[in-house]
């Protein structure tokens, strides 16, 4: 059994046990995050491989990871949504005005 590897016998489990140490005392926590940082959460979510592929395609474009680009998208989406100066986001004008159909003129 190699240091990285996992006991698969009673003896290498009693050996790696032996190996272990125990204490009473109370572990050192963690140290505190400085004031200014905050703590990266990792979550998932389910994309169109077609969407991810572009999404992939824009971050390689910016020299970010699809993970940066997305944090900072909705990031500006959360600040659109928080600034109580307008009445609708941008993103939200935008979708409005790309529904709008333009008007042709007789010439």
């Amino acid at each position: 059994m190699s240091d990285q590897d996992f006991p698969s016998s009673s003896e290498e489990l009693a050996d790696f046990m032996d190996r272990l140490s125990f204490s009473d005392e109370p572990a050192d926590a963690p140290p505190r995050l400085p004031a200014n940082e905050d703590i990266m959460v990792t979550t998932s979510i389910r994309l169109p491989l077609g969407l991810h592929s572009r999404l992939k395609d824009l971050a390689d474009e910016r020299r970010v990871g699809v993970s940066t680009l997305l944090r900072e998208w909705a990031e500006a989406a959360v600040a659109d949504l928080d600034d109580e100066d307008q009445l609708i986001s941008l993103a939200e004008a935008k979708r409005a005005l790309s529904r709008v159909h333009p008007i042709h003129r007789a010439s």
